[in-house]
């Protein structure tokens, strides 16, 4: 009798192959021969299912952002609308060794999307993403009046979108220089200007 392979269970592995090679040696270590070794396959059995590296992050990327997903739907978050907005930012931001690998790839991903049209369109769908979360953090703090009464809510929820892509890269690439701690603690210095 033939053995029955689960491709999308395959696909995980070689995932979760990729974030440790990532976590090892950097996005730039993350080749078919290095990612084929590390999930225990051959470098052909990795090249059946992604034939570059670039269609290998991209589903890396595509499970980071599902991951994602869950983050910020299954955890709970407080109920105190600046509260929540700092414990949502920060469950993306690279503050644990699992979103840190998340954001070297999405970082690595950025290269991709000035050559890639599927990597463009992943990006933008991200990015729009992120967008409408932090107009949506801002929003609740300004129902509760935890805004002060002349915040302009778009342009306020953009300079809120650029910071947190501004930390995300500077984290991961002047990792000394941007830790978790001082990460959260200009979050809270952004969130709490924003109070008046």
């Amino acid at each position: 009798m033939p053995k029955i392979v689960d491709h999308e269970q395959r696909r995980w592995e070689l995932v979760r192959a990729v974030w440790r090679v990532i976590r090892e040696r950097g996005v730039q270590g993350a080749s078919i021969r290095s990612i084929a070794r590390a999930a225990g396959w051959s470098p052909s059995s990795v090249q059946y299912y992604f034939s570059t590296q670039a269609e290998l992050l991209l589903f890396a990327l595509r499970a980071i952002s599902e991951e994602t997903e869950r983050r910020l739907t299954e955890l709970e978050s407080p109920p105190d609308p600046r509260d929540r907005a700092l414990t949502q930012l920060e469950r993306l931001l690279p503050m644990d060794p699992d979103s840190y690998v998340a954001t070297e790839i999405w970082v690595a991903f950025l290269s991709l999307v000035l050559v890639d049209t599927e990597a463009r369109a992943l990006h933008e769908e991200a990015h729009h993403r992120l967008a409408c979360l932090c107009r949506e953090l801002l929003d609740g703090m300004s129902a509760t009046g935890q805004l002060a009464p002349d915040v302009d809510l778009d342009l306020e929820a953009g300079l809120l979108h650029a910071l947190f892509d501004g930390l995300a890269v500077h984290a991961v690439t002047v990792p000394d220089q941007m830790p978790a701690t001082r990460i959260r603690h200009l979050l809270e210095r952004h969130l709490d200007r924003l109070r008046g």
